[in-house]
């Protein structure tokens, strides 16, 4: 059967959506075998590598601004933005453009009050600029001799014990929410080292890679509670609301047949670092090219990071003004809504230098 670039995407949604199945035969990656829960922080936790970020952290962070200078980090939301197939995005005015609310009274026969709002349906913590949490990613097991079939969260929190078609119990957004990102970020501008505009489909970023950026942009390792992001380029390819329907699919086509990303050799190195965040300019994180088949172990960046540690991620950053600046450390600040049982937010974090 011949596997087509729609067929391999269509996957892509079903594994995000529904929980990843770890590959037993990946050496040092096998959820049966190894005890990954409870965590470090209590079998009853929920804020996961957010408790890395001390009251001392913040104040360090805070003395990173010198210049009183800020980037926003959040692509736009637009109709036709890129989106993982299958997933939603539509923003409506529901008068059909007239105010909806009013006329009310003002002083004067001739004056009166009108007010806009907006519908918007959405997977609104998994479309465009957007923050992991804890409720998003999963490990499954199926057929474990001693083991309960089901998706499994961070701390070992199961889909059958949490779930509901209300919201998550013990892993949604609020948790994490509550205390919020005030920390130290960096960022790791592999595109700059290159010397390219945008990597390659499919380039895997390596830890030799992440350690000559941090030689040659003259900042020190991530450290414990750090927010680390990675620049591929790939965010430039977004597009933007005055295209055509036409040109939108197209450029989310491409956008969505693959990315750069980060290898699971950083993934786990910066695990032992205790960031508390990873974050990239790509919509998945790890490097796909779909062209070329699914890799093996799908999503391992997700699952080890997020699942076994509390590392949350933040996907489709704009970072091409820190790249621009050359602004490789700075304060990073941002923080969930408080969706009470969501997988994740939407966002627009701050970077302070």
């Amino acid at each position: 059967m011949r596997i087509t670039v729609n067929t391999l995407l269509i996957a892509v949604l079903v594994v995000f959506t529904f929980g990843i199945v770890a590959n037993p035969a990946l050496a040092g990656n096998n959820p049966v075998d190894e005890k990954w829960w409870p965590g470090e922080y209590g079998p009853d936790d929920t804020l996961g590598a957010t408790q890395q970020i001390t009251p001392a952290k913040r104040v360090a962070a805070a003395k990173l601004v010198k210049q009183g200078k800020i980037a926003t980090l959040g692509m736009p939301y637009y109709n036709g933005m890129p989106l993982v197939p299958g997933r939603t995005y539509a923003m409506s005015i529901p008068s059909g453009g007239g105010p909806t609310h009013g006329p009310l009274s003002w002083p004067g026969e001739q004056f009166g009050q009108t007010f806009m709002d907006e519908i918007l349906t959405a997977e609104i913590g998994q479309v465009g600029t957007q923050w992991d949490g804890l409720g998003h990613s999963m490990i499954r097991i199926e057929g474990a001799e001693g083991w309960d079939d089901d998706d499994y969260f961070y701390n070992g929190y199961k889909l059958k014990d949490v779930g509901g078609p209300r919201g998550l119990k013990k892993v949604g957004t609020e948790h994490i929410a509550s205390v919020g990102y005030f920390t130290r970020g960096i960022l790791i501008d592999i595109a700059a080292l290159k010397g390219v505009d945008v990597l390659e489909k499919g380039y895997s970023i390596t830890l030799d890679d992440y350690k000559a950026a941090l030689k040659a942009q003259g900042i020190d390792d991530a450290s414990a509670g750090d927010v680390v992001l990675f620049r591929t380029g790939w965010s430039s390819k977004w597009g933007n609301p005055e295209l055509t329907p036409a040109e939108h699919a197209a450029i989310n086509a491409e956008v969505g047949s693959g990315e750069p990303g980060v290898s699971p050799e950083i993934c786990d190195y910066l695990i032992e670092k205790k960031i508390s965040m990873i974050g990239s300019d790509t919509w998945g994180l790890e490097p796909y090219d779909f062209s070329k088949g699914a890799p093996e172990s799908f999503a391992y960046c997700h699952i080890n990071l997020m699942v076994r540690h509390g590392i949350t991620n933040f996907e489709n950053l704009d970072l091409s003004v820190l790249s621009k600046e050359k602004a490789y450390e700075f304060l990073f600040s941002w923080s969930p809504l408080k969706l009470v049982g969501a997988t994740g937010s939407p966002g627009n974090p701050i970077a302070v230098w």
